[in-house]
């Protein structure tokens, strides 16, 4: 798995919370702290793929962020369809015989403490964290993630500041493989985040 700091371009600042979305008329925030039995209803990118372990994954893990035992919570995913990589990176393609299919999404991840996201010594340790955590664990799979940060707005401290910004890829010979490395990153996801739980517990921010 590739593991790097993300240095591309933000997309434009946002507030939190948000209404809706540009890109899609249909895209909407949903505070899943409050409302967890939404995740498997409301995200449209993931429903048709909703019958793969991978995608039941992801939604354990949004359960799990924006549950009872967490520091953190989600305001933002998505997932694009499978197509055909004729650019995959060359540390991946070694894996295939020929072009492979990937998966490509994101997920935004912030302190539910919305104080911490407007603290940049608070921001630097969680992405440094997340981008440590999955370098060190790289597993022999065809996937990659991007640790970056996206400027936020935060509504209700009328502050601004950063959330985590996480996007991936997830390749594979066919849809099925590319899916179950996929659920794969977001086993690893859960692990690092739960870790990072505990250690807010003991460290001094």
């Amino acid at each position: 798995m590739i593991v790097q700091h993300d240095s591309s371009d933000n997309p434009p600042p946002r507030e939190h919370p948000w209404t809706d979305a540009a890109s899609g008329p249909h895209a909407r925030y949903w505070n899943f702290v409050s409302h967890p039995e939404q995740i498997p209803l409301v995200l449209e990118d993931f429903k048709p793929f909703a019958h793969y372990q991978g995608t039941q994954t992801f939604y354990d893990l949004l359960r799990w962020l924006n549950g009872p035992h967490s520091p953190f919570e989600s305001n933002d995913c998505g997932l694009r369809p499978p197509r055909t990589d004729h650019g995959t990176p060359g540390i991946i393609r070694v894996f295939f015989e020929s072009d492979p299919v990937v998966f490509q999404g994101r997920l935004t991840v912030l302190y539910r403490n919305l104080n911490l996201n407007s603290s940049p010594r608070h921001i630097q340790w969680l992405k440094q964290r997340v981008h440590e955590a999955l370098r060190d664990r790289v597993p022999h799979f065809a996937a990659a993630v991007f640790v970056g940060e996206w400027p936020h707005w935060f509504i209700p401290t009328d502050k601004a500041g950063q959330v985590l910004s996480l996007r991936f890829w997830a390749w594979g010979e066919d849809e099925a493989q590319a899916m179950h490395n996929l659920g794969n990153i977001f086993e690893n996801l859960r692990a690092l985040f739960e870790a990072l739980a505990a250690a807010i517990g003991l460290e001094t921010l």
